[in-house]
């Protein structure tokens, strides 16, 4: 069996886009001879072009914050967002530019 060892290295400092931790993206060349940044905290990947990186599309992990919480009533910023305007009663009462 003649299979390619693929050679990953780790990125000194980078800070991953996704889970925001540092150390832990991580360098390699895939089969189509790509640049590949991922992640092994969080799996997030993307390739490096000339135009920046390309995401590579992977599905959301899965946390308490991005799931609903069945039974449970909503956290106050969950509420839904209203305006709220003051009116004064008495405008120009308290005015001392006259």
């Amino acid at each position: 069996m003649n299979e390619s060892k693929i050679n990953k290295r780790f990125i000194a400092g980078a800070v991953c886009p996704r889970c925001s931790e540092m150390d832990k993206l991580m360098m390699y060349l895939d089969a189509q001879q790509q640049q590949v940044r991922e992640c092994v905290r969080c799996g997030y990947q993307d390739v490096m072009t000339d135009n920046g990186p390309r995401k590579i599309e992977t599905e959301e992990i899965t946390t308490r914050v991005n799931q609903p919480r069945v039974g449970e009533p909503t956290l106050a910023h969950e509420d839904e967002i209203q305006i709220v305007s003051i009116v004064d009663p008495n405008p120009g009462a308290r005015r001392r530019d006259h």
